[in-house]
C-alpha cells in the first residue's frame, strides 16, 4: 500500500518492519522553540478549549511538548473544568497524549505538571502525568485515528537537519514527506489522521509549506479530505520565547467538509492585548470584517481546494487575488505563447563558468548571463562563458571533435566525475544537469533575480541565462510593455503574496511564483497604455509602471497589505 494511503492502523503494523533507530542524542533542541503563554491560550480559545465545557471528554494530543509550555495551559484549564462538572482527575487517564524527543525535557514537563495539579489540590498525580506525557518520537508512535484535538507547535527542522536513516523511516511512514520536506510536514500529516471525524489540528507553524513545492502532497491532502478553519498569519509577530527568523501560521484544520474561514493577518506588532482583541473578534456569533491596529480579519466564504500554491496577506490582498483571478489569465499561457523558465544548471559552476575565451573552441562557448549582470536593471555583461558540452541537436559532444574542450574537461575530470549525475550516467561525465535549450540565447526575454528585494525584469537578447535567473519569452506580447507591467507594484504583490517569505524582505522570482501572476489581454491595451508602460520599463521607472499597470488592471489602487 502507497504510504499516501497509510492509516495509523497500517501505521503500527509498518513499524515492525522499520528497522531500529541510533538513539536521539540529549542536548540541541531538536528544533523546538517554545510558544509565549498568550499565543498557547488564543489557539485554546480558537479550539474551544474551554474549562465551561467537560473537558474531561475531550481527547486532547500535544506531538512535541518540550518542556511544557502548552501543557501547562492545558491542564490549567482541565483542572478548572474537573471542578466545574465534578469530575475526579482519574477519569482523565486517556484525556491527555503527549511526546518529546528528549528524555530531559519529559521530565522537566512531568515535574511542572505535576507541581501544577498538586498547587490545584489534586493527590496522586504522578502516574496519571507519567501516562500522559511520553518520551518518544512522535512521528513513529503508534497513535489511533480518535483525537478531538491535535494541538501545538511541531518543531522546525529542515530536511537537510534530518539524520538520513530517520528521515527516509519517516518518509515511508508518512506520504507528504518527502527527501525535501522540512519535518513538520510530517507532524502535520500524522497529527490530520490521528483526528477523529469533526476533530481539529491547530498548530503554530512556519507556512512555508504553503508556498513551497515540497508542500504539494500536504495541500492535496487538506484539500480532499480535511477543512481548513481559521488561518492567522503571524508574520513577525514576537510568539515565541525566543527570537526566531520564521515565517509562522496558526492555522487551524478540521476532519470534515469544508466551509467558512476564519482568517486574519496579524501586524508586527500583535501583542497578548490584541490577541484579546483578536479573540474577541473570532468568538462573536457573526464575526464580520474588521481592521485592528495590531491586526486584520474577515471571514473567508472558502478555501483553495487545490494543491497549487496557497496565497497569505491581508483580507484586502485575498480579495484582491480573487477578483485576478476571475478577470485574467496566468503569466504563462499558451494563448500569447509566454513561457516561464529557469536558467542552466550546471552542477559544476566552477568548472562550466570561465571567462577565458581562448582555452575552448568558440563554438561551445556561450556568453552567460548572471545575476550579477543585471544588478542595476540593465545587462552589463562581465564576460563569463558557459562551457557548452552539447550540440545543436541536444546531444552530447564527441570531444575528440574538440581537442581544447577535451583537454579542459579531462583536466577537471576529477571534479565532474564526482557529481551525483556523473554518478548515475559515467559515460556521460562531463553533461551539465540541465541542457541548452536551443535558441535560448538570441531569443528575446526578460531575466530576473531569484532573490531581490523588487521586482525587476530586465530585457535580454545576446546571452544564456545562468540557473540563478528566471526566464520569460513570449510571441505574444511585446516584450518592453510586459516588462512595465512586470516592473510595477501590481505584479510584485503575486510573488509577495504567493512566495516564501525571507529575511530582510528579500522575495524568491522563483518560477513556480512567477507563474502564479495574472495579466491582461496584449490586445485589451490601447496605444497610450502600452506606450507608457514601455516606457517605464525602458526607464526603470517603478512608480509609473505602478501608475500604468493599476489602469491596464482596471484597479484605482493597491490592496491594503497589511
Amino acid at each position: 500500500m502507497p504510504p499516501a494511503q497509510l492509516t495509523l492502523l497500517d501505521q503500527s503494523e509498518l513499524l515492525e518492519l522499520v528497522p531500529a533507530l541510533p538513539a536521539i542524542e540529549e542536548g540541541d533542541n531538536h528544533g523546538a522553540v517554545y510558544t509565549k503563554e498568550w499565543v498557547v491560550d488564543l489557539m485554546l480559545d480558537l479550539c474551544d478549549y474551554r474549562a465551561q465545557r467537560d473537558l474531561s471528554h475531550i481527547r486532547l494530543l500535544e506531538p512535541s511538548c518540550g518542556d511544557g509550555a502548552f501543557l501547562q495551559r492545558i491542564v490549567k484549564r482541565l483542572s478548572d473544568s474537573l471542578r466545574i462538572h465534578g469530575r475526579a482527575l482519574a477519569d482523565t487517564r486517556d484525556t491527555i497524549r503527549a511526546y518529546d524527543l528528549q528524555g530531559r525535557n519529559v521530565q522537566t514537563a512531568r515535574e511542572r505538571i505535576a507541581a501544577l495539579l498538586v498547587a490545584e489540590g489534586w493527590t496522586n498525580v504522578e502516574a496519571i502525568v507519567a501516562h500522559w506525557i511520553r518520551h518518544a518520537d512522535y512521528l513513529l508512535a503508534a497513535d489511533g485515528a480518535d483525537f478531538d484535538l491535535v494541538i501545538g507547535n511541531p518543531p522546525y527542522i529542515r530536511a537537510q537537519e534530518i539524520p538520513e536513516k530517520r528521515r527516509s523511516t519517516y518518509i515511508r511512514l508518512w506520504g507528504t514527506m518527502t527527501m525535501g520536506t522540512d519535518i513538520f510536514v510530517g507532524f502535520i500529516e500524522k497529527g490530520l489522521r490521528s483526528l477523529k471525524h469533526g476533530g481539529r489540528l491547530c498548530f503554530i507553524v512556519a507556512d512555508r509549506w504553503q508556498h513551497n513545492a515540497y508542500g504539494r502532497k500536504l495541500r492535496k491532502l487538506i484539500s480532499e479530505r480535511y477543512a481548513v478553519e481559521a488561518m492567522f498569519e503571524m508574520h513577525g509577530v514576537d510568539a515565541f520565547a525566543a527570537s526566531v527568523s520564521a515565517y509562522p501560521a496558526i492555522t487551524l484544520i478540521r476532519n470534515g467538509n469544508q466551509g467558512r474561514v476564519l482568517y486574519a493577518s496579524a501586524q508586527t506588532s500583535l501583542d497578548a492585548h490584541g490577541g484579546e482583541r483578536l479573540k474577541d473578534w473570532f468568538t462573536r456569533e457573526t464575526p464580520g470584517a474588521v481592521s485592528d491596529p495590531m491586526f486584520s480579519a474577515c471571514v473567508l466564504p472558502d478555501w483553495f481546494r487545490t494543491d497549487e500554491i496557497w496565497p497569505s496577506g491581508s483580507p484586502e490582498v485575498l480579495a484582491f487575488l480573487e477578483d485576478m483571478a476571475e478577470r485574467f489569465q496566468p503569466l504563462e499561457d499558451t494563448a500569447t505563447s509566454t513561457k516561464v523558465g529557469i536558467g542552466i544548471a550546471t552542477g559544476a559552476d566552477d568548472v562550466f563558468i570561465t571567462n577565458d575565451a581562448q582555452g575552448i573552441e568558440p563554438e561551445q562557448l556561450i556568453p552567460l548571463l548572471t545575476s550579477a549582470d543585471i544588478t542595476t536593471g540593465r545587462v552589463q555583461w562581465q564576460g563569463e562563458y558557459l562551457v557548452n558540452p552539447w550540440d545543436e541537436a541536444g546531444q552530447l559532444v564527441e570531444l575528440m571533435a574538440y581537442p581544447k574542450l577535451k583537454a579542459y574537461f579531462l583536466q577537471h575530470a576529477v571534479v565532474l566525475k564526482k557529481r551525483h549525475v556523473a554518478q548515475k550516467q559515467q559515460h556521460r561525465w562531463y553533461a551539465t544537469i540541465d541542457k541548452v535549450h536551443r535558441g535560448l540565447r538570441d531569443r528575446p526575454k526578460l531575466v530576473l533575480q531569484d532573490m531581490s528585494s523588487t521586482i525587476s525584469p530586465v530585457l535580454d537578447t545576446q546571452h544564456y541565462p545562468h540557473h540563478n535567473l528566471y526566464w520569460i519569452t513570449s510571441t505574444g506580447w511585446d516584450l518592453e510593455v510586459l516588462g512595465g507591467l512586470l516592473l510595477s507594484e501590481v505584479a510584485e504583490l503575486f510573488v509577495r503574496a504567493y512566495g516564501v517569505k525571507m529575511r530582510n524582505g528579500t522575495m524568491r522570482f522563483q518560477s513556480q511564483y512567477l507563474r502564479m501572476i495574472r495579466v491582461p489581454a496584449p490586445g485589451s491595451l490601447n496605444d497610450d497604455l502600452s506606450n507608457a508602460l514601455r516606457q517605464a520599463f525602458r526607464d526603470r521607472d517603478r512608480a509609473g509602471a505602478t501608475q500604468a499597470a493599476l489602469l491596464a488592471y482596471g484597479l484605482n489602487a493597491l490592496p491594503r497589505s497589511k
